[in-house]
């Protein structure tokens, strides 16, 4: 049998979140070691189903975003963050660095990405000067084989992370910037997660992009269709229809242009040019 749809990114964010908490391995972690979750959107809505809070914003639970038509960074007072570190089922007020040098086998690291191919590289746009959280588990991660499991739509994919990486270069090869001036981490040791392995996880069937993108909410959306066993086509559209569908897009939280710390963005202190002007963008 075969259905088809469309996710637009959060519908997609919610579909991931709700598969990466069952995922054996998360569960293992949950019940007996660590779990990391970094900053991020889609960590933010893994976050409001560990917490059932729906009051946690995901754009206020980052740094760095894509919104309003540039690469930005948000305003440290309008950040509000979720728990980071949870053991055995509990938030623990414990750093990144700090709950993995607690050891355990079956802890598990949950960080997004900013790209993904399929290829299994994953891309995260840096642009602090020390590197962002990656450097927080990394080296714990590949030192150990801890599992790190990347929540990731495919608003996301790109043909490849170690060509995108190559040609982003890093603030200091940019000499234009409209926006953050970033550089990229490639790397290949994550457990992707898209839309795709969503639905195989949770309902064993086959899911295929056919088209991309839209217009009146749907941009960024996907148009999937998805094989199945009957029994379980239905299941997936049934579940889609009362726990996925119509999540609302996230709002946008752009930095002040005012009180850039990117000397490299072309719009740090300047005044608003007529392009944001026209968007409706204040600072």
């Amino acid at each position: 049998m075969k259905a088809t749809f469309v996710l637009t990114p959060a519908e997609a964010r919610r579909l991931i979140a709700k598969a990466v908490i069952q995922m054996p391995e998360f569960q293992r972690a949950w019940k007996d070691a660590y779990v990391i979750l970094a900053g991020g959107t889609t960590n933010a809505f893994i976050a409001q189903e560990l917490l059932n809070d729906p009051s946690i914003e995901p754009g206020r639970c980052t740094v760095g975003l894509s919104c309003e038509g540039l690469l930005c960074v948000t305003e440290p007072e309008s950040r509000k963050s979720f728990p980071n570190v949870f053991y055995k089922g509990q938030p623990v007020d414990k750093k990144i660095d700090e709950a993995l040098q607690d050891y355990h086998a079956d802890t598990v690291i949950l960080k997004g990405a900013n790209a993904f191919d399929l290829e299994g590289h994953v891309g995260v746009i840096t642009s602090g000067f020390n590197g962002g959280t990656v450097p927080n588990f990394i080296g714990y991660m590949t030192s150990k084989g801890l599992k790190w499991i990347c929540p990731v739509g495919y608003d996301k994919l790109v043909s490849s992370v170690p060509a995108a990486s190559r040609a982003l270069g890093g603030a200091s090869r940019i000499d234009i910037s409209l926006g953050a001036d970033p550089g990229m981490y490639c790397l290949s040791s994550a457990d992707i997660v898209t839309e795709a392995e969503a639905i195989r996880m949770m309902f064993r069937c086959e899911a295929k992009v056919v088209c991309a993108g839209g217009i009146g909410g749907n941009e960024g959306a996907h148009y999937w269709a998805v094989d199945g066993e009957e029994a379980d086509i239905k299941a997936l559209v049934d579940y889609l229809e009362r726990n996925v569908k119509g999540e609302p897009a996230i709002p946008g939280n752009k930095g002040n242009c005012s009180n850039c710390r990117y000397p490299g963005c072309k719009y740090n202190n300047k005044p608003l040019p007529d392009w944001m002007k026209r968007r409706g963008i204040e600072k």
